[in-house]
Parts: structure tokens; C-alpha cells; sequence
């Protein structure tokens, strides 16, 4: 067979080179896109946890009216700062939610929307009962809100994924354990002390006697350890949330570091490790609530 001449084989190897860089990066590409809408499947799952900063609140002001045997029209609960705690929490639901749907889309070639709503109640730094921001959370929160604006405001496509990555990955590591630490220590620390109430609860009943017959003492045991089951669930929505959490902030620090060498191979070996991960905790979290 004949060889074509070298100019011409330059022309055309010219001519499809962007084909082939285009295929090479659709491939690598598409794992960056998986990666982000496991992620953010993820991430959506906090809508189900069945329990909120202000739900503390309300059950414990319920408890007191309860022990002292009060009928009110509407319980007169002060629950401002851990209304305000539950709004830090939904802040940060949805700059991390928005930073993973417009990763999703760069990696698909498509324009990122994110709206300034979500930018308007900003983080500062303060005390808000169970919860304290710091400068350094509150730092993060503009910066990745900055990061989503500027893309969604300069069209970033394809071609910025990198500065994209590059730009969010310290704050996003800084947003992502701050919320992991809310969501395992802070908010699953009430359930604790909800647990205890509990338990109190029933224990006075049965050393003041309250409980007469075997039929009264059987159905307030049955009424404790349904009780009880179900706050062992709510914290193991938790637990398993935020350890989702914990392996998105690896998983994501894995793409900074790779960010401008997405079309090695082995990344999307990596990631599918990762994206694995999640959705095994994504499984077990809904499981809880079938």
C-alpha cells in the first residue's frame, strides 16, 4: 500500500487532532460529571433528615410543658436561634448543592445557572444558639458563592472546568467539613440530649409508680423503644450523611489535584472508587426511611 505524502498525512492528522482531543476529553470528562451528580444526590438527601435545630427546640419546650402538666392554646417557645441555626444549614445545602449541579453542567458543555438568591442570606460570623460561625466558614461560603456567580456570569464552558475546580477547592473542603461537623456533632448532639429526656421521662413514671398494672407498664415499655428506635434512625440519617460528605471532600480533592491533567486514565478509576462510596451511603440512607 502506497504512503501518502507527509504533508498530506500532517493535514490531516492536523485535521483530526480536535477530534481526538475532544473524544479523549468527553471520556475523562464524563467522569467528572458522574462524580458530580452522585455527589449531588448526595447532598439532596439532607432534605430527609427528619430532624432540624428548631425541632429540638420545640420538643423541649414541649417536655417542660408536659412535666408540669400544662395546657397552652400555642406553646410559647423561643426558638429564634435555632431557627437561625437551621438557616445556616440550608445556606450551606445550597451553595454545595449549586457548586456540584454547575460542575455537572461544565462537564457537560453546558452554561452553569445559579441564581443571586441563594447569595442573599449570607454568612457572617456569629453565635446562633447551638451553632458558631467563624471567620474561616464564612470566608468559604463567599468564596464558593463567588466561584458559582463568576461562572455563571462570564459563561464559563468546558474549557474553565479546571479554573472552576481549582477556585473552589479550598472552600469547598472548608464548607464540606464544617457541615459534616454541624450534622454529626451539633444536630445529632441534640438528638442526644433528646434520648436522655426520653429516657427520664419513662423512669419517673416507673419509680413513681405511675404505672399500675402489668398491661400499663407493658405498653409504656412498647411506647419507650418505639420512641427510642426512632431517634437511633434519625441518627444514623446522620452518620451516614455525613460521612457522605467526608468521601465527596476526597473525591473532590482528587479532581483539584488532577484538574489540569483530567484525561489521565487512571482518574476515572479513582473517581469511580469514590463515586461507589457514595452511593453505597446514598443506599443505606434511604433504606432508613422505606
Amino acid at each position: 500500500m502506497k504512503m501518502l505524502p507527509a504533508t498530506m498525512r500532517f493535514c490531516i492528522y492536523l485535521f483530526l487532532l480536535p477530534f481526538f482531543c475532544c473524544f479523549f476529553s468527553c471520556v475523562n470528562l464524563k467522569t467528572v460529571s458522574d462524580f458530580s451528580a452522585t455527589s449531588l444526590v448526595s447532598v439532596n438527601n439532607f432534605e430527609q433528615i427528619d430532624y432540624t435545630f428548631s425541632d429540638h427546640c420545640i420538643d423541649r419546650c414541649e417536655d417542660e410543658a408536659i412535666k408540669k402538666f400544662e395546657f397552652q392554646r400555642a406553646l410559647a417557645c423561643s426558638c429564634d436561634l435555632y431557627l437561625a441555626a437551621d438557616s445556616v444549614t440550608q445556606v450551606m445545602f445550597q451553595a454545595i448543592g449549586g457548586y456540584f449541579h454547575g460542575l455537572g453542567s461544565l462537564a457537560q458543555n453546558e452554561l452553569t445557572t445559579y441564581t443571586t438568591d441563594a447569595v442573599v442570606n449570607s454568612l457572617t460570623a456569629a453565635e446562633l444558639g447551638p451553632l458558631r460561625i467563624d471567620e474561616n466558614l464564612a470566608g468559604a461560603y463567599a468564596a464558593v458563592s463567588n466561584v458559582m456567580l463568576r461562572a455563571t456570569t462570564d459563561l464559563y464552558r468546558r474549557r474553565k472546568i479546571a479554573a472552576y475546580i481549582g477556585e473552589a477547592n479550598e472552600p469547598m473542603q472548608v464548607l464540606l467539613s464544617s457541615w459534616q461537623v454541624i450534622i454529626r456533632t451539633n444536630l445529632k448532639g441534640e438528638l442526644r440530649f433528646k434520648k436522655e429526656r426520653l429516657y427520664a421521662y419513662y423512669m419517673d413514671m416507673k419509680m413513681n409508680s405511675t404505672l399500675q398494672s402489668d398491661y400499663e407498664k407493658g405498653s409504656a415499655a412498647g411506647d419507650y423503644y418505639r420512641a427510642l428506635r426512632e431517634i437511633q434512625r434519625q441518627e444514623k440519617q446522620m452518620d451516614l450523611f455525613a460521612e457522605g460528605l467526608g468521601e465527596i471532600a476526597k473525591g473532590h480533592q482528587v479532581l483539584y489535584e488532577n484538574r489540569n491533567k483530567l484525561s489521565v486514565k487512571n482518574l476515572a478509576v479513582t473517581m469511580l472508587g469514590y463515586s461507589g462510596q457514595v452511593k453505597i451511603l446514598v443506599s443505606e440512607f434511604n433504606k432508613l426511611n422505606q
